[in-house]
């Protein structure tokens, strides 16, 4: 069975993780996507640990099942190159401050003009206009200007930023969304269009809930740690030999407490409503701590489950990967002997997995087969500098 996106071209000229998880999510349902970096190669290829091999698990986590070419835009004749793919593109994914494109003689005007069925998506840091749009951005910075920092941490500490590229992740995605949603639009009108996605507008939408409630009441949200901001109790739970999380529904309540033999909790006024316990939800805290402690945490699992309540074990990466259920959906794979992490949506087909390409890993390839160029000229871009492999 074919992949869904077999037949589309892309150009990604992405760097970093937003725009390239955008092209891996389009190259794992089938889009032929040729990755372009400049002769430094992708500023991921440095980010965070790596491998004996020097290679990234930041940019392995993004880049896989693609080609590589490697252009070094100063040059005239690279930029040629470019406007030569992008000619014959379906799609074009750059993530660049805006108006970098532009003054590379690439941008969605001009492309678009010579090639009215492309699809042009920018993904920037705040948009493409305002205040900011100058302004570098990155997860580093946006998880504190986006607002999601405020309502991460401890009740009584500091803001805390959650452990991954949160907003860039989120960028990445809706660009892959509004990607099919424009092949969609493209196959009914015969026409391209530009596309516009922000690490801001991703990050602030995917606050919908917490946010929608501050505007329906002007209330800040506390930070609440472990517990869940709507549902008390619930949050992380210390057991005899661990941690456990749970969270009590609020039609739950009296089969909890009746079914862990806590009477008196459940005819203590102060937790009669879940407005109730969330008001008080300290003091409900510190009425089940000694109750937790009192089991293990294997024994809490399977008790909680008993009573249907949502509970889990707070598994670290080792315990992840070994996971009976995370292996049973065959999570964890690899490529080529580099670890992937399996695209979470299947559509009909089994996705492929490749491990991403080196720097310039097809130049020569790209230039010979896609452009067609004779191989006297694809030399002499080659040792011009034009082109690297």
């Amino acid at each position: 069975m074919s992949l869904p996106l077999e037949g589309v071209a892309v150009l990604d000229f992405g760097q970093g993780v937003a725009g390239p998880y955008c092209g891996q999510l389009l190259a794992d349902q089938g889009a032929d996507v040729i990755k372009v970096e400049p002769p430094r190669g992708d500023w991921a290829r440095e980010m965070g640990a790596r491998d004996a091999r020097g290679l990234s698990g930041t940019f392995a986590s993004v880049n896989r099942n693609k080609r590589g070419l490697c252009l070094d835009m100063k040059r005239p004749e690279a930029r040629e190159i470019a406007r030569r793919l992008a000619l014959r593109a379906d799609v074009v994914l750059e993530s660049f401050r805006p108006g970098v494109m532009d003054r590379l003689g690439l941008g969605s005007d001009r492309l678009r003009a010579e090639n009215p069925r492309l699809i042009y998506c920018a993904v920037t840091g705040f948009g493409e206009s305002g205040p900011n749009v100058d302004l570098p951005a990155g997860d580093s910075t946006m998880q504190a200007y986006g607002g999601l920092m405020s309502i991460v941490g401890e009740r009584d500490g500091p803001p805390l930023r959650v452990g991954n590229v949160v907003s860039d992740m989120l960028a990445g995605m809706n660009a892959f969304s509004a990607v099919l949603l424009a092949l969609l639009r493209r196959a009914a009108t015969g026409e391209g269009v530009r596309i516009g996605v922000s690490l801001l507008d991703s990050l602030v939408a995917f606050q919908a809930p917490p946010l929608t409630e501050y505007l329906l009441t002007g209330a800040l949200p506390l930070r609440q740690g472990n517990a869940h901001p709507l549902i008390a109790p619930s949050g992380a739970a210390r057991t005899s030999d661990g941690h456990i999380v749970f969270t009590v529904l609020d039609h739950q309540w009296p089969g909890f407490c009746d079914g862990l033999g806590l009477a008196a909790l459940a005819a203590d006024p102060r937790f009669a409503t879940s407005a109730l316990r969330q008001q008080h939800r300290a003091e409900l805290q510190a009425a089940l701590e000694p109750v937790f402690l009192g089991r293990t945490s294997r024994d809490w699992l399977v008790r909680l489950r008993e009573l249907d309540v949502l509970c889990s074990p707070i598994n670290d990466y080792a315990a992840l990967e070994a996971d009976a259920q995370v292996r049973h959906n065959g999570l964890f794979g690899t490529a080529g002997g580099v670890p992937t992490i399996r695209n979470p949506v299947r559509v009909g087909a089994e996705t492929r997995h490749r491990p991403p390409p080196g720097r310039g890993e097809h130049s020569r390839s790209i230039l010979g087969k896609d452009l067609k160029l004779e191989s006297a000229e694809v030399e002499r871009l080659l040792a011009l500098g034009a082109a690297l492999s």
